[in-house]
């Protein structure tokens, strides 16, 4: 079963956001504590206004997560400027293979073709996840550059 997350789903889903952080970024310490509250706060400000968690449901267990970000940007002559970025997609280790983020992924782009966005994006260097985002139709974008701005 497949849900939009409720205010009700923030403690579980700060829950499996340190799961998903250990998991990507093997090789960083994460402060479990501060990274929880950081999510918390987020997901308060943000959850079903700008911000939409899709959960895939299994026996009453979330199974796996993904997001999407609605952002709007100064519309240009060939589009809206409402985008939409994908993010917080993770699935439990034993839920896996299962296509519970093909459906997921699916669910997110009829939702987003209903709230009028022009296009998705997200970024992944996981080689497993670009398959799919592939099959499901995700093309590789030259156009974007990126400046990383350090907090010092």
């Amino acid at each position: 079963m497949i849900r939009i997350a409720t205010d009700n789903d923030i403690d579980i889903i700060c829950k499996l956001r340190i799961l998903q952080q250990k998991e990507d970024w093997k090789e960083e310490h994460i402060d479990e504590l501060s990274f929880y509250d950081m999510t918390k706060k987020f997901l308060e400000n943000h959850l079903n206004k700008d911000l939409y968690i899709f959960l895939n449901i299994i026996d009453s267990k979330i199974a796996a997560t993904c997001g999407i970000q609605i952002i709007e940007y100064l519309p240009q002559c060939n589009d809206n400027g409402r985008q939409g970025y994908i993010c917080d997609v993770y699935t439990l280790d034993n839920y896996r293979r299962m296509g519970l983020q093909k459906d997921l992924l699916k669910t997110i782009i009829e939702f987003s073709r209903n709230k009028n966005l022009c296009e998705l994006n997200l970024s992944s260097d996981n080689e497993i996840a670009i398959n799919l985002y592939e099959k499901i139709g995700f093309e590789h974008d030259k156009l974007i550059m990126r400046l990383e701005l350090s907090n010092n």
